[in-house]
């Protein structure tokens, strides 16, 4: 009985603490066994906190209604991963031809010269050199196909280097031979390998690139391979990420959840092992910096998430560790349950219910649009969140290139190329 009291008022003290900024939530209990409830969560009556950016209030709604529950959001997904080819199905994928796997790899071509390493030019010996490294003349015939993890946040890239190809010298966000970023405890199917040993080829969800085999744990079997993708319980950072042990965790990352520990949820962070095979990691996450289970898909739930990227700055393809337009939709909606297509030119025609704006003045849009918070605005090659109006005023947040180079708020009006140039909208609700 004592021990039973001591507790109730070990949870009790835990959730008065908590920052005036922040607001305590019950731990939702649809993705978690009851078992689990049980066992280990029992005397935790409040968990996650709610970390509200302060520039975010003034955009919030009054009411907190569930748009899509996690069912609905799957079948989203379904039909999401039907309108496009570029999903890859990774579950069914056994095995590849040679003739695909070279095909794959040869899709991509060396950017236009000249390009920038920094400060040096980009030599003729250097992407002879890039080039041969493919290694092409090695894809076998017959290809048993090796499934491997995301451990360190990667970039993939287009060619086996890590030689930048920015436009002009001095300017450090338009690296063009990188493709997209891979998040810890992304799933990727090794393909091929390069001439220096140091690279795969990969697919991804959504994509193929080259990734550095440092990056990269192997699974021995279904069963590793299970509990870090296919864990029925798990966690999600909602913060923007989180840095531990040298290694970026962003938001949206999923891994599975252990126990609710005093300063947080315990969770299992793959890493790699000597062998090359993955290994457990055991972590501790704060409550406001990750959720057990998807959040809520809720208008305030995303613009919440949306702007913890405030300020971030940008890169093409969320070089490192900065984020991009699309970039900045896909881990926003994916704290939510959503998984969208990587670059704003499959998300444009795969996502939800899309209304063409094409032809419309500026005043014609905007009346299309209003009401429809937290929808997705596209214009050839940009995407934007809308955010509603405010004091009479329509506001987006993007990550956008020139000349902010950042993730910003921005007031949508006639004066602005954003509105005129908007083509899309796409609702998911």
């Amino acid at each position: 009985m004592k021990k039973i009291i001591l507790l109730v008022f070990f949870s009790i003290l835990i959730s008065g603490c908590t920052n005036k900024k922040e607001e305590t939530k019950p731990i939702p209990t649809s993705n978690i066994e009851s078992s689990i409830i049980e066992k280990k969560l029992i005397f935790y009556p409040s968990s996650y906190i709610e970390t509200i950016p302060e520039n975010a209030k003034k955009f919030l709604p009054k009411d907190n209604t569930i748009l899509k529950n996690i069912t609905e959001i799957q079948e989203i997904n379904k039909d999401i991963a039907k309108r496009t080819t570029i999903i890859n199905d990774l579950e069914n994928t056994k095995s590849l031809s040679k003739t695909t796997i070279l095909n794959y790899i040869k899709k991509y071509t060396i950017p236009t010269m000249p390009k920038y390493d920094g400060s040096k030019k980009v030599t003729t010996s250097q992407i002879n050199s890039i080039i041969n490294n493919r290694n092409l003349d090695k894809v076998e015939s017959k290809n048993t196909l090796q499934r491997g993890i995301i451990v360190k946040r990667a970039n993939l890239r287009g060619f086996p280097t890590s030689i930048h190809f920015f436009d002009r010298s001095g300017v450090y966000n338009f690296d063009r031979m990188q493709e997209c970023e891979l998040l810890v405890n992304t799933e990727v199917i090794i393909l091929h390998e390069s001439k220096d040993k140091k690279w795969y080829f990969v697919m991804t969800y959504a994509y193929v690139g080259w990734v550095l085999k440092d990056n990269v744990a192997l699974f021995k079997d279904t069963s590793d391979r299970d509990f870090f993708l296919n864990n029925e319980n798990f966690l999600v950072v909602t913060a923007k990420s989180i840095t531990i042990n040298n290694n970026i965790l962003d938001m949206s990352v999923k891994l599975p959840f252990s126990k609710v520990v005093k300063d947080g949820y315990e969770a299992v962070l793959p890493i790699k092992g000597e062998d090359g095979y993955v290994e457990k990691s055991y972590i501790t996450l704060k409550r406001n910096e990750s959720h057990i289970g998807y959040l809520d898909y809720t208008k305030r739930n995303v613009i919440i998430q949306a702007f913890k990227y405030e300020g971030t700055p940008y890169s093409w393809a969320s070089l490192d560790k900065n984020v991009d337009c699309s970039g900045f939709v896909s881990n926003v909606f994916r704290t939510l349950g959503f998984m969208f297509p990587r670059n704003t030119r499959y998300q444009n025609y795969s996502i939800g219910k899309i209304t063409s704006l094409s032809g419309k003045s500026g005043n014609e849009k905007l009346k299309t649009i209003t009401g429809l918070d937290t929808s997705l605005l596209y214009q050839n090659g940009h995407v934007m969140l809308y955010l509603g109006k405010l004091n009479n005023k329509h506001y987006i947040i993007h990550a956008a290139a020139s000349p902010y180079m950042k993730v910003v708020v921005t007031e949508l009006n006639n004066n602005t190329s954003y509105l005129g140039n908007i083509n899309k909208i796409n609702v998911l609700y």
